[in-house]
Parts: C-alpha cells; sequence; structure tokens
C-alpha cells in the first residue's frame, strides 16, 4: 500500500485550480510527500501497537510458573516497543525552516518515505520475535533467550529509527 497514491486520489477540484497558480504546485508536492509519510508512519505505529499488545498477553502469561522469572525482561521488552512507537509518532515529516541550513527537497521526503516504508516489514520480524516467546513459554523451555532475542531486536530497531534524521540530512 502506498499512502502517495491515496493522496494523489483524494485531490478536489479546488486543489485542481490551485495547482494553476505558479509556484503552487511544487509546494503541493512536498505537502503531499509529507502527508503521504505522516499515514504510513500512523500505520506503522498502529502496527508496532498491535506487537505491542502481544507482548502484554505474554506478560500476563508469565505471572504463573517457570517464565515469572523473566517477567521483568518482558516488561523491558515492552517498554522498548513504546518508545519506538512513541519515536515513530513523533517522529518529524521533513520540514526544515526557511532559513535553516538544510533545505528539504522532493527527493529527501521520498528518500523519508522509503525509509518509513522499509520499517513495515521489521514489524513481522518483531510479530516472528514474540511467537518464538511464546513457543518458548509454551514448551516451558528456552524462555530466557528468546526473551533475550526479542529485546535486542528492539533495540536495533530503535536504534535504526533513530538515524532517521540522517535521511534529511542526506548522509544516509
Amino acid at each position: 500500500m502506498d499512502f502517495r497514491d491515496r493522496i494523489d486520489d483524494a485531490a478536489s477540484g479546488f486543489e485542481e485550480l490551485m495547482n494553476k497558480i505558479p509556484g503552487y504546485a511544487g509546494y503541493k508536492e512536498k505537502e503531499k510527500r509529507r502527508e503521504a509519510d505522516s499515514l504510513l508512519r500512523a500505520y506503522l505505529a498502529r502496527e508496532f501497537e498491535a506487537q505491542w499488545g502481544r507482548i502484554n498477553d505474554l506478560k500476563s502469561q508469565m505471572l504463573i510458573g517457570p517464565a515469572m522469572s523473566q517477567l521483568d525482561d518482558v516488561g523491558r521488552a515492552g517498554r522498548r516497543l513504546q518508545t519506538l512507537i512513541d519515536k515513530i509518532k513523533a517522529a518529524a515529516q521533513g520540514y526544515a525552516g526557511f532559513l535553516d541550513a538544510i533545505k528539504v527537497k522532493e527527493d529527501e521526503l521520498d528518500a523519508l518515505y522509503e525509509f518509513d516504508n522499509a520499517m513495515l516489514g521489521r514489524v513481522d520480524e518483531v510479530g516472528l520475535a514474540i511467537d518464538e516467546v511464546q513457543t518458548a513459554l509454551d514448551n516451558e523451555d528456552g524462555i530466557a533467550p528468546a526473551v533475550r532475542s526479542l529485546t535486542r531486536l528492539i533495540d536495533e530497531l530503535i536504534t535504526h529509527f533513530d538515524r532517521r534524521k540522517d535521511v534529511i540530512a542526506g548522509v544516509m
């Protein structure tokens, strides 16, 4: 699903008229890119929130039995995932002020969108890591390594997402 297409499909007759004003079309194209990225990030955050809910389900399953010793670690993984979700929701849309040294261009906005879009594939990785913890819980074996693997993955995602600002600066 490409949110950029959804934005273009929603254009009104008024916007078609406004596009005839010199300079407006370029401005509007940037705004469309920012809006598409904002929609993508909202969707991405919802997908990670679903995985966060699964982690909370794991925590409730760990309240009794041998897995209880891993409860704090699963809670830490859940908090780290919530941190990632918060970062995604609060991420900059690629704006640079009029006098800023960094001017954000269309290709940089596209790179930002692609960066965020690539994070969608990582949702499945988190889901698989949670599945591994669930399997370990069901088998009552290998719980600690599965939880460590989940936590490591989430920490890696946070580190990766923190480099998002490098996309705007043209470093990535």
